[in-house]
């Protein structure tokens, strides 16, 4: 179970996790501590083949874009640079 805390300075200058139980509201919290099932719930770990394959096919094709975008960048680069007789 998520839990909310709050942060609060040691006189050494650690932090401590204090739980504060008067909010229930996850989204008010500064800090959220979850259990260790929670964290492997949400992992990368937990994905289907289908959402990996869609998570890789995002990241190609976000780097052929700057590929792409770099290309043209060389391309206007050299034209500018040819010398006119």
């Amino acid at each position: 179970m998520a839990l909310c805390v709050s942060a609060s300075t040691n006189p050494d200058g650690s932090l401590q996790l204090v739980p504060d139980p008067s909010k229930t509201d996850l989204g008010t919290c500064s800090y959220v501590l979850q259990s260790g099932a929670e964290v492997a719930e949400s992992s990368l770990a937990n994905l289907t083949p289908a959402q990996g394959l869609e998570i890789s096919m995002s990241v190609c094709a976000l780097w052929a874009l700057a590929w792409g975008i770099k290309q043209v960048a060389k391309t206007l680069k050299g034209i500018g640079n040819e010398e006119i007789e």
